[in-house]
């Protein structure tokens, strides 16, 4: 698998920050590519106020960025063993979930969309399909409950 479109966050003076514009920037990616939209190569900005990213400037390719190596940092080499080992333990995605539902219970797009809107309700849903089907728990969950807790 190739890695995605690269991005450059500048304004991270504290490890505390990179990891704050990390978590942002993984949300914030992840909400674009389920929308269907496409990662731009960016530089952006880090506003610690907001704990959010700013676009500052767009990069048209990868020769923009002026990479330089780093003399005094060795190359990082990572096995493919390792990889797999990583991705393996990585949790199942919103959407590998969805499709999980549609496949294997039957489950229609609009209520796996549904279903895999919240991670609680997810969760919940996986329970009650352990002892029972999951066309009845569809229902009682989508308009039993739902019903009753939008009342």
């Amino acid at each position: 698998d190739a890695f995605g479109t690269r991005c450059e966050i500048k304004n991270l003076n504290s490890i505390r920050y990179i990891v704050q514009a990390i978590d942002y920037e993984i949300q914030r990616q992840i909400e674009i590519l389920e929308n269907g939209g496409e990662i731009s190569q960016d530089t952006l900005l880090f506003d610690v106020a907001l704990g959010k990213t700013k676009v500052m400037r767009n990069k048209e390719d990868a020769s923009d960025y002026r990479y330089f190596p780093e003399p005094d940092l060795l190359p990082v080499e990572v096995s493919q063993e390792k990889i797999d080992l990583i991705k393996s333990s990585l949790p199942e995605l919103p959407e590998q979930k969805k499709q999980r539902y549609i496949e294997k219970l039957s489950v229609n797009e609009y209520d796996a969309d549904v279903i895999t809107s919240d991670k609680a309700i997810a969760d919940y849903f996986e329970e009650l399909v352990k002892k029972h089907d999951a066309k009845i728990v569809v229902t009682w969950l989508t308009v039993e409950l739902f019903g009753r807790l939008n009342k």
